[in-house]
């Protein structure tokens, strides 16, 4: 399966939705996406995962290059509804730790941290 990207711009956020696997084929559709949200000036970048059915180094490169970008930017990146193994995969090779992830939408919304 191939990745969707649909972004929803609003006032200071953006939110895109990702669907699909985000692999070395797929990430730079995602890496896009992101930067050109924070580019755009959105103060907070939130990307949902609930749908996001499989995720390699490289999608998770991509992550932590987005996390980078935001704060370049004096924003916020934040992902929210990982699925149990993207969650697992993130909190094992320690990115827990730098980046934000929430269970929902709303609460990447809430917290600007």
């Amino acid at each position: 399966m191939l990745l969707s990207v649909d972004v929803e711009e609003r006032d200071d956020h953006a939110l895109v939705t990702a669907v699909g696997e985000i692999d070395a084929a797929t990430a730079d559709s995602l890496a896009s996406a992101v930067t050109t949200a924070l580019e755009s000036g959105r103060r907070l970048v939130v990307v949902d995962f609930a749908e996001v059915t499989f995720i390699d180094s490289t999608g998770l490169g991509v992550l932590v290059k987005s996390h980078r970008k935001a704060e370049s930017l004096s924003s916020r990146f934040a992902v929210a509804h990982p699925t149990p193994q993207t969650r697992k995969l993130i909190r094992v090779l320690g990115l827990d730790q730098l980046l934000h992830v929430y269970d929902t939408r709303d609460e990447a919304l809430a917290d600007r941290g």
